[in-house]
C-alpha cells in the first residue's frame, strides 16, 4: 500500500499503526514527515497522526477516534461516558478517558484530550456500539453514576450531573453498591441521597437504602464544596450539605 493510499483510507492513527503498516520502511516514515511538514498530516501530539489528505482535507476528526487512537486501552468516563449514553445536556469540548498508561493530556482541533490514569484501580467498563456503527469502550452506567458523583466537576457540575444521570431508566442497583464500597464517604452521601430520590424509579428499596447508610460516618458532608461559600442547605438523613435546596434539585432529577 503507497503512503498516500494509507493517508487517503485512514483518518486518525498512531505510530505503531503506521509501522504495522509499512513495517521496516524508513523511506515511508521520512514520507509521512514530509506529509506532515507539508500539512496533508497533522500530528495533534507526537506519535499521533490525523490524515488532512484525500477526503479528510477539510474534515474535523472525532474526537472519539483521536482519543481511541492515543493509548490501546481508551475507555470512556465522566461527562464522555454522559455523552455517550445519550443523557449529556451541555455541549462539550472536553473528552475524558481512563487509561493504564502516564500519559498528558493535550488540546486539538478546539478539543481538550484528558486522560485519567488508572495506576492500581480497576473501573467497570462495556463496549458501546454508536449510531456510527463504531464501538468504544466506556464506563458502564452504574460506574459512570459513581464516578459522576465522586467528581461532579467533570461530569459538568451539580445540575448538569443530576439532569444527566436522572435520565438513566434502569441501574444495576446491586452493582451501584458494590461499587460504592470503594468509595470516599462524602461520594457515598452524594449517592444515597440520589438512591432515595430516585428509589421509585430505579427500584431501591429501603432496605438498600439503610445498608448504604451504615457505610456513613458522622459527617458532615458536602455535594458540591466544603469552602466558603459552602453548601448551605442540610438533609439530616444522610448528614449531607447540598449547594441548592433539595426541591430544586430534586427536580433536576425528573427526566
Amino acid at each position: 500500500m503507497a503512503i498516500k493510499e494509507y493517508l487517503d483510507t485512514h483518518e486518525v492513527f498512531n505510530i505503531g499503526d503506521f509501522e504495522r503498516a509499512f513495517p521496516g520502511s524508513q523511506s515511508d516514515r521520512n514520507l509521512l514527515s514530509r506529509a506532515v511538514g507539508r500539512g496533508a498530516v497533522a500530528r495533534p501530539r507526537r506519535g499521533l497522526y490525523v490524515s488532512k489528505s484525500g477526503r479528510f482535507t477539510h474534515s474535523v476528526a472525532d474526537p472519539l477516534e483521536v482519543a481511541a487512537a492515543m493509548t490501546d486501552d481508551a475507555a470512556f468516563c465522566y461527562l464522555t461516558a454522559l455523552q455517550l449514553y445519550g443523557v449529556a445536556h451541555d455541549v462539550t469540548y472536553r473528552t475524558h478517558f481512563y487509561t493504564r498508561y502516564e500519559v498528558a493530556g493535550f488540546s486539538y482541533a478546539g478539543q481538550v484530550y484528558k486522560p485519567h490514569q488508572l495506576r492500581n484501580r480497576s473501573v467497570d467498563t462495556q463496549k458501546l456500539f454508536t449510531g456510527s456503527g463504531k464501538a468504544y469502550w466506556v464506563t458502564t452506567r452504574e460506574q459512570t453514576l459513581i464516578d459522576c458523583l465522586a467528581r461532579p466537576s467533570l461530569a459538568g457540575g451539580p445540575e448538569h450531573l443530576l439532569r444527566a444521570v436522572g435520565a438513566f431508566a434502569y441501574l444495576d442497583i446491586d452493582k451501584v453498591h458494590e461499587l460504592a464500597s470503594a468509595v470516599n464517604r462524602s461520594t457515598q452521601a452524594r449517592l444515597c441521597w440520589l438512591l432515595e430520590v430516585k428509589s421509585e424509579a430505579w427500584g431501591v428499596t429501603d432496605t438498600s437504602l439503610t445498608e448504604l447508610s451504615r457505610l456513613l460516618g458522622s459527617g458532615p458532608y458536602y455535594f458540591w464544596s466544603s469552602k466558603p461559600p459552602k453548601d448551605a442547605h442540610w438533609v439530616n438523613r444522610w448528614r449531607l450539605y447540598l449547594p441548592y435546596t433539595e426541591q430544586e434539585m430534586t427536580s433536576w432529577l425528573s427526566p
